[in-house]
């Protein structure tokens, strides 16, 4: 567990990170923490890295890889809708370029084929940021007047918004819907 003030200076460091691409000096963390002593951001280092929330890498510092996980809530039809599931009690870890997004993301297991013209199948796990609104285009989770959920296109055709599968076996959906969230991202294992 980190103090208040190791975490003030993970995160300055972990911002710096972002915006230089590598990590900062000394007197970058410094300057960002209002510390002027280096012999004081050594010693935050020291204890950071004690911590585990860095690596020391031969003369080089790095931050340490940290697993962020997202619930497993349940089955997303990509074909028939079905019963949306609340939790199925599993975790999944997101990739790095993932957890940057940050937000109120969950996971799916696709169930069917109805999107495999968009390279989802059958297993994969889609990655859902929650939101009630997307863009016509983007690929959601969405919510039909039973309650079961399906996974598809948000299109718009004249003055109505539709769910367009991308499997040409499939049938658009013009019912009422309401969106759980918008995909952004497909994790795939491959066997």
């Amino acid at each position: 567990m980190l103090t208040k003030k190791q975490n003030l200076i993970l995160d300055k460091i972990r911002g710096l990170r972002r915006r230089n691409g590598c990590f900062p000096t000394v007197r970058e963390i410094a300057a960002a923490t209002g510390l002027a002593s280096p012999a004081t951001i050594h010693a935050y280092l020291s204890r950071l890295r004690q911590r585990g929330a860095l690596l020391r890498k031969g003369r080089s510092w790095d931050l340490a890889v940290e697993h962020l996980t997202v619930p497993l809530v349940g089955i997303v039809p990509a074909g028939p809708a079905l019963e949306m599931f609340e939790s199925l009690g599993d975790e999944v870890v997101l990739p790095e370029w993932l957890a940057e997004k940050g937000g109120d993301i969950v996971a799916f297991r696709v169930q069917g084929q109805s999107m495999k013209d968009a390279y989802i199948q059958d297993g994969d796990l889609v990655l859902i940021k929650r939101a009630e609104q997307a863009d016509p285009g983007q690929m959601v989770v969405a919510r039909l007047g039973d309650g079961s959920i399906t996974l598809k296109r948000l299109k718009r055709i004249r003055d109505a918004y539709v769910l367009v599968p991308e499997n040409p076996e499939y049938a658009p959906i013009a019912a009422p819907f309401q969106l759980v969230g918008r995909v952004v991202g497909v994790l795939r294992r491959y066997r």
